[in-house]
């Protein structure tokens, strides 16, 4: 007997080699052909179901279906949202995490401004702004890396590289446009080009070394492209650019978030949900970002820096 099963997560050679691995190892399968993102399989039905195939599929961590799978338009998506929310509890979540954990750091920078730093000559227009997308950047960052591990999934190699690649690039890109413009390009570039390699490191793990290190990869070059950008911004309108530039790297970081739902979450069976409390994310996030002030007033500056 012959039918066709729908595999969307079939991406690159190794998915291939996965699935033909526990194939070759399963009694009943005669032969199967891979076609793009689906499999046409030979079977004995007296020996083994279609059902029975799905489900060792479904074991290897991929979607597996009679029936094509149809990504939701986004007014698809926002109509499904309202008729499941309970389907996006952890989405939701990030969304009310990300609020409190930048009005957190908010309050805690003001309380700092009040005991300790409000002497210091001109400090808010000097550093009001950069601190404002300091925050942005820690929240918006770290909400991306809980929603990834909110859940104990398995991802594919192209979907696992795609979060350390995007999360890594863009840390680099943010902060280190952030320290650039406060400190120069040496220590925007060192301290963009280090978080974000860690970033996208930690996140790339999901793939194995290969997500390693095309994330770490993508935090190198996000950094030093990150300081580069307000270096050659400093005296065309900079404090312009950054909103939008901001804007744009927070909305790539969201649509991450998006697409792992889309592409790992939705639609399989068996998915446990095991967020990181907010304490412990929150705690993680303070210092780094208590780290980063500490860089912006103390550490080197460059000539081209004015304050």
């Amino acid at each position: 007997m012959k039918t066709t099963i729908y595999v969307p997560d079939i991406e690159c050679e190794s998915c291939v080699k996965l699935l033909s691995k526990a194939f070759k190892k399963t009694e009943g399968i005669n032969s199967y052909v891979v076609k793009d993102d689906t499999l046409e399989v030979d079977f004995d039905e007296h020996m083994i179901h279609t059902k029975d195939i799905m489900s060792l599929i479904e074991k290897l961590h991929f979607r597996a279906s009679l029936h094509p799978f149809e990504r939701k338009t986004i007014k698809e998506r926002i109509a499904h949202f309202k008729e499941n929310k309970h389907l996006y509890e952890i989405e939701m979540q990030i969304f009310s995490n990300a609020f409190w954990l930048f009005l957190i750091l908010f309050v805690l920078e003001g309380l700092v401004y009040i005991t300790v730093l409000k002497d210091i000559p001109d400090f808010l227009k000097n550093y009001g702004w950069w601190l404002l997308y300091i925050n942005m950047t820690i929240a918006t960052i770290s909400m991306a890396v809980w929603h990834m591990y909110a859940y104990r999934i398995k991802v594919t190699c192209m979907v696992g590289m795609m979060i350390g690649m995007t999360l890594g690039m863009q840390t680099g890109l943010m902060l280190g446009a952030i320290l650039g413009a406060t400190n120069g390009f040496f220590i925007g570039a060192t301290a963009g080009m280090i978080i974000g390699a860690l970033i996208g490191a930690i996140t790339g793990t999901c793939c194995g070394i290969m997500g390693i290190m095309e994330g770490m990869i993508a935090g190198i070059m996000g950094g030093t492209m990150g300081a580069m950008i307000s270096v050659m911004l400093f005296s065309d309108h900079l404090l312009l650019f950054m909103p939008m530039y901001m804007l744009l790297n927070i909305i790539v970081v969201w649509g991450l978030s998006y697409m792992l739902y889309e592409e790992a979450i939705e639609g399989k069976k068996g998915i446990i949900k095991d967020p990181l409390d907010f304490t412990t994310v929150a705690s993680f996030a303070i210092i780094v970002t208590f780290a980063l002030l500490m860089i912006m007033l103390y550490g080197p500056k460059s000539i081209l820096v004015t304050f």
